[in-house]
């Protein structure tokens, strides 16, 4: 049976403050990105024409169809939080810097490396620290695409 803590939620498996190591790296999953997927995203999120219509692409200064930076942050998130595992992530506080290198296309295959850093307790709140998901994502042919920092307010244990 798994414990609770006051907040009704469950503690054992879990993953708090103290479990975290600096430079420790998460095994993110590699995402493939689709012209339907691309194409999907920008036409609800980012409606720029190089991310919706191919011909206008084409036509472009990237030459034809890219993602959306938010469409690559948005599916690296989701592989980094999944690679996180249970961790008692209180709430997000901050997204560092985020540096694009090289678009993303229809076929791409991006590849995160993550792992966690600067992390810090809180001298004023000791029920909680702060730490930080370092992110750099490559394509298939080692080009660099993203680079960019999460920051959260994580759990300790008490």
């Amino acid at each position: 049976m798994e414990s609770k803590n006051k907040n009704n939620q469950e503690t054992i498996g879990k993953k708090y403050y103290e479990d975290l190591v600096n430079g420790e790296h998460l095994h993110c999953r590699s995402i493939a990105m689709t012209k339907e997927a691309i194409i999907g995203f920008a036409e609800q999120f980012d409606p720029q024409p190089f991310h919706t219509d191919e011909h206008t692409a084409d036509q472009s200064f990237f030459g034809g169809l890219i993602a959306s930076s938010l469409h690559i942050l948005s599916a690296c998130t989701q592989a980094v939080v999944e690679a996180q595992g249970d961790v008692a992530i209180l709430s997000g506080v901050g997204l560092d810097e985020v540096k694009m290198y090289n678009p993303v296309r229809p076929g791409d295959i991006l590849t995160i490396e993550a792992w966690w850093t600067d992390l810090k307790r809180s001298r004023s709140k000791p029920d909680r620290g702060f730490a930080a998901i370092q992110c750099k994502v490559i394509n298939q042919k080692g080009e660099p695409v993203i680079e960019y920092g999460y920051r959260y307010m994580i759990a300790c244990r008490t």
